[in-house]
């Protein structure tokens, strides 16, 4: 619990105080928007949880070796049992039957509120572990204390993170009941702790008993048996005890707080929700237009000339946003590596790479390690540098991303190599949790 909480003991006492406190509002939505906008959250939030859940399995089997070797974080997003989507299609069932007319506020639709769900929870995974889960699983086999570690710590942070959602799922429902007519009276639900039973107020006390239980599974199953070091490798690293309780407390406060923005277009700011400051440690991603999902945009025929003697000479092997080659992170290193592979070469940029695809270049193209190339990351000097996994924390770099927590994100485009042919050009996508894609080397 984030250190401006009050604490639950002198919360406002009883449940029943929880509507009347709550203004009465001359406009309010009426029986059938309530009933959309009750529903389509309350399936919102078993999306995220079964997400959360698919989240505890993979690590569990890349912990205990059931799944293959590096591919624990692509098994976050595979949904193998499909009870992600199952989830999924019951609020898009929900939207369809209940929501028409749409709400006027708090309300943005079945596809952003699953999308919501399963990107805030696989990105508290980074979080936690890092942006590449694969890296930072502890084996059963050679280490059982450091996998117990890290399973048992993560079943209380999901645990923490659906208290959070549910309580404020409860908040609303009860702020439409009383005659909320805007986002405004919805946002107290979140961060206004004069608001009884808001996630901020924490009026029944769960939110306090749940981090007092991450706390102590910190003492006893890590800290003890001496394992805490290296086992949360993500942006809690090098803390133990209740530090990094505090810590992962701030990860999944953050989190729910995008999730509840994305899902009902509220405008909470969630850089001084998670920690109390304004320290940049949060992206609000506020207002009834959240997070941008991967958009697909034509890709363009270049228009500009070609430079005379420019030739695609290969790819390297795929990378997540933040770029690590030859020891460096972002374009210098990338550089570097196109021209250890291919003496002369730089980084292909999104209009080099139409080029390619204009000279049949990209034919067959395969990396250095001799594999078929699926997508190219859409490096562009010109494009907005939050478009470009610009590490927007320290460095101010390009393709240094930093954290999810910000407004970073990347550009890829995909590649048919049967054909040559570039796809549409896919933005909005979070620079670690996306996926890899090659970069290409040009000159």
């Amino acid at each position: 619990m984030s250190m401006r909480r009050v604490m639950s003991s002198v919360a406002v006492v009883g449940v029943p105080v929880l509507v009347s406190a709550l203004v009465v509002f001359a406009q309010q939505q009426n029986a059938n928007q309530q009933k959309c906008l009750n529903g389509i959250n309350k399936d919102g939030a078993n999306v995220a949880k079964v997400q959360g859940k698919e989240n505890a399995h993979c690590l569990k089997d890349a912990d205990n070796g059931t799944i293959p070797p590096g591919t624990a974080q692509s098994c976050l997003t595979a949904d193998a049992d499909g009870k992600v989507q199952k989830k999924e299609d019951k609020t898009t069932a929900l939207d369809a039957a209940s929501c028409a007319p749409p709400p006027s506020f708090g309300y943005t639709g079945a596809s952003n509120v699953n999308t919501a769900g399963t990107e805030r929870e696989v990105a508290l995974m980074g979080d936690v572990f890092g942006g590449n889960l694969d890296a930072a699983v502890i084996s059963c086999a050679s280490n059982k204390p450091g996998c117990t570690c890290q399973q048992k710590v993560l079943g209380v942070v999901e645990k923490l993170a659906n208290v959070k959602v549910g309580l404020f799922v409860k908040c609303k429902k009860a702020a439409l009941k009383a005659g909320a007519s805007s986002s405004a009276a919805l946002e107290k639900c979140v961060n206004d702790a004069g608001t009884p039973g808001s996630i901020a107020a924490d009026t029944s006390g769960k939110i306090g008993n749940t981090v007092t239980k991450l706390n102590g599974a910190i003492t006893k199953s890590c800290d003890t048996p001496g394992v805490t070091a290296g086992a949360f490798p993500g942006n809690c690293t090098g803390l133990s005890g209740m530090p990094l309780g505090t810590c992962l407390d701030q990860q999944v406060e953050c989190r729910v707080c995008q999730l509840l923005n994305q899902d009902d277009g509220l405008s909470v700011d969630c850089d001084l929700f998670d920690d109390g400051t304004a320290d940049s440690s949060c992206a609000s991603f506020t207002g009834p237009t959240p997070v941008p999902t991967p958009t697909l945009t034509p890709t363009p025929t270049a228009t500009a000339t070609c430079a005379a003697g420019f030739a695609y000479n290969g790819a390297l092997v795929p990378t997540a946003g933040r770029f690590n080659y030859n020891a460096m992170v972002g374009l210098p290193g990338a550089n570097a590596a196109c021209n250890s592979n291919f003496p002369g070469s730089h980084v292909c940029t999104y209009f080099d790479l139409q080029c390619a695809q204009t000279a049949g270049s990209l034919v067959g193209a395969v990396d250095t390690s001799a594999a078929p190339v699926a997508s190219f990351w859409a490096v562009d000097p010109n494009a907005a540098p939050l478009s470009q996994c610009q590490d927007d924390v320290v460095s101010f770099q390009n393709w240094e991303y930093a954290t999810a927590h910000t407004a970073s994100r990347g550009q890829r485009v995909a590649l048919n190599g049967g054909t040559g042919m570039l796809g549409p050009l896919q933005t909005g996508l979070q620079c670690n949790f996306s996926g890899n894609s090659n970069v290409g080397c040009c000159h």
